[in-house]
């Protein structure tokens, strides 16, 4: 029978994966958008003011709800220079400290990302562009990247805290903290 916390890393892969289809989504609408402000203003003389602003809006989207969605896959950059000095004791500390100082710059950016939204949301303040769109809409992308990058970091330092004994000796550092079909 799965735990609590192995429920929990298989509801958030089915999340996850959606996330990241989310954000290419986002991506091929960019391509999309950008194409057609190249093709209006190039080929046929039309005025295309709006495709900057959507284009920014998508890749704020992109960038900050993606970030989470790699971070969860553990496809983002990372440098490994002590890990091959150590033995799996050792590399279990260091990916603990790691994650655990990851979850903290995540949960500070989150925080400061939710006082950021409610400045823009309680101040009324409004985008420049064609939509004059309330800024507080786009700047949700901001939050909802830090939430769930802070969540992915909580869980990950959960599963490498709170592996079960039997677990942790069958399971490399690599596929205790990534995952076995990462």
């Amino acid at each position: 029978m799965r735990g609590p916390l192995d429920r929990l890393v298989h509801l958030l892969d089915v999340c996850f994966k959606g996330v990241a289809l989310s954000a290419g989504v986002a991506v091929i609408a960019t391509v999309a958008v950008i194409s057609y402000g190249v093709l209006a203003r190039e080929a046929l003389h039309l005025s295309d003011v709006w495709v900057t602003e959507v284009t920014t809006y998508l890749m704020a989207y992109m960038t900050f709800v993606g970030t989470a969605a790699l971070a969860w896959q553990s496809r983002h950059l990372k440098i490994d220079v002590l890990g091959h000095h150590l033995g799996e004791g050792g590399k279990r500390v260091l990916a603990a400290f790691s994650t655990l100082v990851m979850s903290a710059v995540a949960v500070v950016i989150a925080v400061l990302a939710v006082q950021f939204w409610w400045d823009a949301y309680t101040s009324g303040e409004r985008s420049w562009g064609m939509f004059s769109l309330p800024l507080w809409i786009p700047y949700l992308c901001l939050v909802a990247g830090a939430l769930l990058l802070s969540l992915v970091q909580l869980v990950r330092l959960a599963t490498i805290v709170f592996a079960r004994r039997e677990l942790a000796h069958d399971l490399s550092v690599d596929e205790l903290v990534l995952g076995r079909d990462k």
